[in-house]
């Protein structure tokens, strides 16, 4: 079982996801290949919204459906913080910079 203080920090998150991947001897998974798994994994996330949304019915509660979302935007995240952590992105800072940037922005 990972372990994760109350109200974890972004780093407390990457970190997370190292330890997962070291339980599971998934740190030798190159970048491209993660990739890979994290598009899969979007897709699965996009067939569960279109699921909550009703585009089709596969005989859940609309508690399930909500389920189901949240396990794939789990599935996301971690494919996605591994990634960063490959390439040694610090998540949180990396999200700073970037949305102060957005906040410069207009898209009109």
């Amino acid at each position: 079982m990972l372990e994760l203080k109350e109200k974890p920090t972004m780093q407390d998150l990457q970190q997370a996801v190292h330890d997962l991947e070291a339980h599971h001897d998934w740190l030798d998974v190159d970048l491209i290949h993660n990739c890979f798994l994290m598009g899969e994994e979007v897709g699965e996330l996009f067939k569960a919204v279109r699921q909550q949304q009703k585009f089709y019915d596969k005989g859940v509660t609309d508690t399930q459906a909500v389920d189901n979302v949240a396990e794939e935007i789990v599935d996301v995240l971690n494919y996605l913080l591994a990634i960063a952590n490959r390439l040694d992105i610090d998540v949180e800072a990396a999200f700073r910079k970037k949305n102060a940037e957005n906040m410069q922005r207009s898209w009109e």
